[in-house]
């Protein structure tokens, strides 16, 4: 398998591993990553893999087999932007819900581990890009962004490829092999990484249902807990166990009364407390982010970015 143990983490072999033997392929590194042909007299194609870190996974592959194979995977528990072939897709131990069409079909989904098996037919179009994220990954994330991810299990599973984010195909598409060759390559893939995720975080759900009464009142004690405590670090798994009430439940009745999520609620209070924080002048930065839930101030100067556009500093220098 070449340079395969040198180039990808031993948590995210497993992930890649079988694919590699099952295909007789040598992998050979690139500046980012490692690249390997089809051997002749198994077919054609090419499969690119590079490791985000020590807990994501990007892969690319290109197959048309001469003969038919049961590819075998061991993987971990995982989860998974991905754009496909239809082959791809009906290869899947679970088919699709509609039809796909010939390429680049879109989805996202969490699976716990073990072993799967996909039938690959010969003369087929096999073409998968992937990002995979462990459970560390995600939850690492978590605590670099507070309140940013803590949908994304629930994005994963209520995934609906058409109402997927505009961006997300065209952040797969900057996964190349040609682009992996490039200086700069690593640093380029890591903001893929991290843009294709938040960008499934803040699609727009589906229409919400009509709200109930429960749900209005627990959405209205969620956001009292809220106001009242932002200088905490608020998750809505936290919240939901103040309310003796699944992180579920609470998501739900967040997406009838406000059409939007917990975490999307809480970023959004953070954000009006701080720039009324900022409006009244005197206070440094630092007090500001703790303030509002944020332990370190580099982690609010990229959440106040991301929301305004401008730094904290900048923005009460405007409103003043």
């Amino acid at each position: 398998m070449g340079d395969l143990g040198k180039m990808v983490p031993d948590a995210l072999r497993t992930f890649i591993e079988p694919q590699i033997e099952q295909l007789s392929m040598t992998m050979e590194p690139l500046r980012c990553g490692v690249y390997g042909t089809v051997p002749k007299e198994v077919g054609e194609g090419f499969l690119w893999t590079a490791p985000i870190g020590d807990d994501c996974l990007v892969a690319v592959h290109s197959l048309r087999l001469g003969s038919p194979l049961v590819l075998e995977e061991r993987p971990t528990d995982f989860s998974c932007i991905f754009s496909g072939s239809r082959a791809t897709l009906l290869s899947l131990p679970e088919r699709p819900p509609r039809p796909p069409s010939e390429r680049e079909n879109l989805a996202a989904f969490s699976q716990a581990g073990g072993v799967t098996r996909c039938a690959l037919q010969a003369g087929a179009l096999y073409e998968s890009t992937s990002i995979t994220y462990t459970p560390e990954c995600l939850d690492r994330l978590r605590k670099a962004f507070p309140g940013d991810f803590d949908d994304v299990d629930e994005a994963m599973r209520s995934f609906d490829p058409a109402s997927a984010p505009a961006e997300m195909l065209s952040v797969l598409r900057s996964f190349t092999p040609a682009r992996a060759a490039l200086p700069g390559a690593a640093a380029y893939f890591h903001a893929k990484a991290l843009e294709a995720i938040a960008a499934l975080s803040m699609r727009p759900g589906p229409a919400a249902p009509k709200a109930r009464r429960e749900d209005r009142e627990l959405v209205e004690q969620a956001e009292a807990v809220m106001s009242a405590r932002l200088s905490e670090r608020l998750t809505a798994e936290s919240i939901a166990g103040e309310l003796f009430v699944s992180r579920s439940r609470l998501c739900e009745a967040f997406r009838r009364v406000r059409g939007s999520g917990v975490a999307e609620t809480l970023r959004k209070e953070r954000m009006d407390a701080a720039c009324r924080l900022l409006s009244a002048g005197g206070a440094h930065i630092a007090d500001v982010a703790r303030a509002v839930g944020y332990a370190r101030s580099s982690s609010f100067d990229e959440a106040f970015r991301r929301e305004f556009g401008c730094s904290p500093a900048q923005w009460r220098q405007d409103a003043v």
